[in-house]
């Protein structure tokens, strides 16, 4: 079978030849397939390729198979074979299913880099820690949730859980910190700073606990912990 190559700059003229002569608009066209008049003129213009789940519903509202709109021509009837339209459509479907995986991949793939690699500063008091902890959580759930997503309501709630089992890390590292490192706690629902009394303290809400900072930076600071 011989291979078609697509070009974005072939087909997007072809399209537009297309539309202009059924006197249709851009954002005529645009409404028939439920995208933008914007989507549209990147079509047109080489600046972009329509989506594999748009082509099927395009070529039937242009009256053309989806051969045709790939290489941006006509193909004479003797030439058009079924099956090499559905295997076009496959391969497409299999290289965007594939490109997806990679992206799920590397989203799931960097965000425990950064959360692990969070971790392991055990003992050093640098807010970026937090950052990077955060951060690397966030990509974990959305990779999750973008693996899942068919399934919406299992993405909802494996997305969910791994934010859940995250703070619930964050709440122990913290824990560690303060009694192992005597450090403040990185993650905090809020910080209150009391220096009107005798005693300078700070205060720090988290879930589970309070931290209490007792006379900060000076020889006699100690830290105790407060169960909510």
């Amino acid at each position: 079978m011989e291979i078609i190559k697509m070009n974005s700059i072939k087909t997007g003229l072809f399209i537009a030849d297309l539309r202009k002569k059924k006197a249709w608009t851009q954002s005529q066209l645009a409404q028939q397939l439920g995208v933008t008049d914007k989507a549209v003129s990147r079509w047109e213009t080489g600046r972009g390729f329509p989506d594999i789940s748009l082509l099927k519903h395009l070529s039937v509202i242009l009256e053309v198979s989806v051969n045709e709109i790939i290489i941006g021509e006509r193909i004479e009837p003797a030439q058009y074979q079924k099956s090499a339209e559905e295997t076009i459509l496959k391969t497409l479907t299999d290289s965007k299913k594939k490109i997806d995986r990679m992206i799920n991949g590397a989203l799931f793939t960097c965000g425990a880099i950064l959360l692990v690699f969070s971790l392991l500063f055990l003992g050093v008091d640098t807010s970026w820690v937090s950052v990077y902890s955060i951060l690397g959580t966030i990509m974990i759930a959305i990779a999750i949730f973008l693996w899942f997503r068919k399934k919406i309501v299992r993405a909802l709630i494996l997305a969910f859980v791994t934010l859940l089992v995250a703070f619930g890390i964050f709440e122990a590292r913290d824990y560690i910190y303060v009694t192992q490192y005597s450090l403040p706690p990185l993650y905090n629902i809020s910080i209150l700073t009391n220096f009107e009394n005798a005693e300078k303290k700070i205060t720090y809400h988290k879930i589970f606990f309070n931290v209490v900072r007792h006379n900060p930076d000076e020889e006699n600071e100690f830290y105790t912990i407060e169960k909510h």
